[in-house]
């Protein structure tokens, strides 16, 4: 299947055929993709449930506009937050999933659709739980609470286009939408959905290298967080990353020896290596959730 980027330029507020998102156990990647819609569209029908009373609270002051409840406050929240909702976002643990959904069954409209970002839980596996509603799978990563993230989006074959082309609009205030194959997500998983922390990795062992070479960490901290910040801006203005590092890669320069030492030690190889093992982890996790989920 080709990839389809998705501009990431919001949908002009106020707009949306979208009646009412519930989200099911919001947590912090729940709630990041939430604020990302709700940017987009301060008009949405939103209701969030979470585990405990505490998370419920905390939740509501991210979320002002939204209803916001606990199933430690209420067994039945989750059922009630999607009762004749639009778009139902799943954002429980892979391992919850099955108890979930099956709890959430019974109340779903039959024309809700089911909107998964629990990685490691395959299609087949939810239409097995909620076999009357249609299923779209999708794997944000966390920048898509500041409108910065990359979401994967994977519809079921049943979805229609006009429901995809909804969600996809929706989705666009999170970020960039990619919409791509389910057998693409492992993927996307290994260089993007669990690629942030890679990033953040590399931020870490910078500070840290400064400090050793007798910066305090304070400082280390502001530059390395304003490099990466610069690199990332000037690398959307321009995305050819190699072109990039040629042009401040001077012959006999500071920035070459730097690089040289990273390329020596086998980056490229390490690069792919971590990402494949993300991925190999996602693929993992369908089959031992799929496991659970078919006894």
């Amino acid at each position: 299947m080709n990839t389809e980027l998705t501009p990431t330029e919001p949908p002009q507020k106020g707009r949306s055929d979208l009646t009412s998102i519930a989200s099911i156990g919001t947590g912090n990647m729940g709630t990041a993709l939430i604020k990302g819609i709700m940017s987009a569209d301060e008009k949405l029908d939103v209701r969030a449930t979470t585990n405990s009373a505490a998370s419920a609270k905390a939740l509501a002051e991210e979320l002002p506009s939204a209803a916001i409840t606990s199933l430690e406050d209420d067994a039945g929240a989750n059922r009630k937050a999607a009762a004749g909702a639009d778009f139902v976002f799943l954002g429980v643990k892979p391992w919850m999933m099955a108890d979930t959904v099956a709890d959430l069954a019974p109340s779903l409209d039959a024309n809700t659709v089911l909107v998964s970002m629990a990685a490691g839980v395959a299609i087949a596996d939810l239409a097995t739980l909620a076999p009357k509603n249609k299923i779209v799978r999708i794997m944000p990563n966390t920048p898509s609470a500041i409108g910065h993230g990359v979401i994967a989006l994977a519809p079921s074959a049943e979805v229609d286009e006009t429901t995809v082309d909804t969600l996809r609009t929706l989705l666009s205030g999170a970020g960039l939408v990619v919409a791509l194959d389910e057998t693409e997500i492992p993927a996307m998983t290994g260089i993007s959905g669990s690629g942030v922390a890679y990033f953040f990795l590399l931020a870490e062992t910078m500070i840290a290298a400064g400090v050793k070479m007798g910066l305090s960490e304070e400082t280390a901290k502001q530059m390395v967080v304003a490099t990466a910040d610069g690199a990332g801006r000037l690398l959307s203005e321009k995305p050819d990353p190699s072109a990039q590092r040629q042009a401040v890669s001077s012959k006999g320069g500071t920035t070459l020896a730097g690089l040289q030492t990273f390329i020596d030690a086998g980056l490229f190889d390490i690069a792919e290596a971590a990402a494949q093992a993300a991925g190999n982890r996602s693929l993992e996790m369908e089959k031992e959730n799929s496991q659970v989920i078919n006894g």
